[in-house]
């Protein structure tokens, strides 16, 4: 396991996903949110290439990358007030995905198969 590939892949989509804020010309945060999205990233692809063996395929990292990135999604979903919040439906679905891109790439660049 290459654990600098893992946070650079991790650090790397987490910021990509983060940087989509900059698009938000209402939100005053958005160095913050940018910095979390990245912080989240790295975090996900850290337990993602934890949980996998070099034996893995690609399929289980993705399954477990979106199993992370629900739940960290999830963590952020409920703390912007859940159903009530205006942008936090967007979260998950997001989370969700990324966390997929995530695990299929620690497969592919952080284990030599």
């Amino acid at each position: 396991m290459n654990l600098m590939a893992i946070l650079i892949i991790g650090g790397v989509i987490g910021a990509v996903e983060g940087g989509s804020v900059f698009f938000a010309r209402e939100e005053p945060y958005k160095t913050e949110i940018l910095l979390a999205a990245t912080l989240k990233g790295v975090l996900v692809g850290l337990l993602t290439g934890l949980s996998l063996g070099s034996q893995s395929l690609w399929w289980h990292g993705a399954g477990l990358g979106s199993l992370y990135g629900l739940a960290f999604a999830l963590v952020v979903f409920l703390a912007k007030g859940g159903i009530r919040g205006r942008d936090a439906p967007y979260v998950v679905p997001s989370g969700l995905l990324t966390g997929g891109i995530i695990g299929v790439l620690v497969v592919l660049f952080a284990y030599s198969h």
